[in-house]
């Protein structure tokens, strides 16, 4: 489950964190065309690994937001 969704279009941007074996958190943004077959569906990962999830979604919130705004 993703703790946030961004929208833009007919795009959107879930965000989560994934807890590394190392004990860090990673960022994670999935973004979805909507009506689109899953396979389309685009991981991307923040490049910062972070001492706490909540840090590692804030990340990847900004992430999606900036990947969001390229999109047309």
């Amino acid at each position: 489950m993703a703790a946030a969704s961004y929208h833009k279009g007919t795009w959107r941007a879930d965000v989560g964190a994934e807890e590394l074996a190392s004990g860090k958190y990673q960022g994670i943004v999935l973004l979805i065309r909507e009506g689109k077959p899953q396979h389309d569906q685009i991981e991307h990962r923040t490049i910062d690994l972070l001492d706490t999830p909540e840090e590692a979604v804030e990340e990847a919130s900004v992430l999606a937001q900036h990947l969001l705004g390229t999109l047309h």
